[in-house]
């Protein structure tokens, strides 16, 4: 009832081999991009995160930098 004989027998699969090996790579493959992409968001969304500051840090800088300046040019 539904056993196999050999493992060759069992890859063949009744002779279902390409349906069967092909439904178990797409499935891999589907769970394996479920998994991956989740995390390449999750890194780019950080470094967007970091960037901001960042861009945030030097406007600030610069800001500080023109205020010193016109500061200095009214003393």
């Amino acid at each position: 009832m539904g056993g196999f004989n050999s493992f060759s027998e069992f890859l063949a699969m009744g002779g279902y081999a390409i349906y069967v090996w092909s439904a178990y790579a797409f499935f891999v493959v589907i769970l394996v991009f479920n998994i991956w992409q989740p995390m390449l968001a999750r890194k780019k969304y950080f470094k967007l995160l970091l960037r901001r500051e960042q861009v945030q840090q030097e406007r600030a800088q610069a800001k500080q930098k023109r205020e010193d300046m016109t500061n200095d040019s009214t003393s």
